[in-house]
């Protein structure tokens, strides 16, 4: 074959690579964009340090001139190899920013063909810059959804000004396709809870359905390439959302264990009383921290559920800090004590810790046995 008439990618046509590969498709993986085959002049040696399957390969003898023998041809999308090809040669410009598509939308298809052609290191390497987005615990996770927010009413407010820059759709990383990818990679697998969590609060409804929303809330953050998702995933979705509403309802009614705690407010006029001997002593009156949180805390937790689209962490998080900064003209210390006042607080901190461990339960995914630690 005449190296002459083939096309060679202009990155990876090195003048001395002894192996010719090539690949079809196109360049960029649009469907509009126009197909070719395009091939690469590359070095045995670099591409058997990185996989096992191109160095047992390239391990039976051939000769120096790399146009005297048969190309290898790829079968994997012309667009998917030059991105693997960018990791193996270029790795400084692989993106690497958190919470960006870009991140995912080139590091998922490099991951797939490093399973297929056995690079582990490579993929040991680049498999924890995607699972960042989707941690298992929930700090991990507050700081997450926090940064999501920040970029979300960021990009829409840059649209405001200039309706051509990227939509939050096109920054933020595609949740449906998230979940593909750890379904199909058992070393993925622990984002699948995050993941399915992120769907169940978002709307299905697409932006231009929702107009001008509040960014602030679940339907602002994020929208998904439904068609992504099979009928099995929509129902574990599904299933997720009314464990979810049930989990949030019998937390909102049933007796909590801050009930019985006794509540003595020090710092409020005390009542007289006798001890078990008899003697006259004084007696904190307790606050009113139950009757509170049912008249108060319970009507905002019910709410949550009421909306069109559920997060409950947010909307735990979002009370807890109201009452963290709580406003002591409008509640008295005879309503709610500062002592219960942290009480209830931790309270809520502890509910969500407990709601974050049930994800994997919520949406039927088996055993996470170290699921929400550290």
């Amino acid at each position: 074959m005449d190296a002459s008439q083939l096309i060679f990618h202009e990155d990876f046509n090195f003048h001395d690579g002894n192996l010719l590969v090539s690949a079809s498709g196109s360049r960029d993986g649009r469907p509009s964009s126009p197909e070719e085959t395009v091939h690469f002049r590359l070095h045995k040696s670099i591409l058997g340090i990185y996989s096992t399957t191109f160095a047992d390969m390239l391990s039976m003898p051939q000769g120096d001139n790399p146009v005297e023998h048969a190309v290898i041809q790829l079968q994997d999308p012309l667009d998917h190899v030059i991105k693997l090809l960018t990791t193996i040669y270029y790795g400084g410009s692989v993106p690497q920013e958190p919470l960006s598509r870009a991140k995912w939308d080139f590091l998922v298809p490099v991951l797939v063909l490093a399973d297929k052609y056995d690079m582990g290191p490579l993929a040991t390497n680049l498999l924890p810059k995607l699972l960042e987005d989707w941690p298992t615990t929930l700090q991990k996770w507050d700081d997450v959804d926090t940064r999501t927010r920040s970029i979300v009413r960021a990009t829409a407010n840059q649209q405001l000004v200039d309706p051509f820059l990227p939509s939050p759709e096109d920054t933020l990383p595609e949740p449906a396709m998230v979940v593909k990818f750890g379904q199909a990679h058992p070393a993925a697998r622990n984002i699948l809870p995050a993941a399915f969590y992120h769907l169940s609060r978002l709307s299905p409804s697409t932006p231009e359905d929702l107009g001008e929303y509040d960014y602030n809330r679940s339907e602002g953050l994020h929208s998904a390439d439904y068609s992504l998702l099979t009928s099995a995933d929509w129902v574990r979705v599904a299933q997720g959302q009314a464990n979810i509403t049930e989990w949030l309802y019998n937390y909102a009614t049933a007796a909590r264990p801050i009930d019985a705690i006794p509540c003595f407010r020090w710092e409020l006029p005390e009542t007289e009383g006798t001890d078990g001997e008899g003697r006259n002593i004084s007696i904190p009156s307790p606050c009113g921290r139950v009757s509170w949180w049912y008249t108060e805390a319970k009507p905002l937790i019910l709410e949550i559920g009421a909306k069109a689209t559920v997060d409950v962490l947010a909307g735990l998080k979002a009370i807890r800090d109201d009452v963290e900064n709580i406003n002591r003209v409008l509640t008295p210390e005879s309503e709610l004590c500062t002592v219960c006042k942290y009480t209830v607080v931790k309270e809520l901190d502890n509910s969500r810790r407990k709601f974050w461990g049930e994800l994997p339960s919520f949406f039927c995914l088996g055993d996470y046995p170290n699921w929400g630690q550290s």
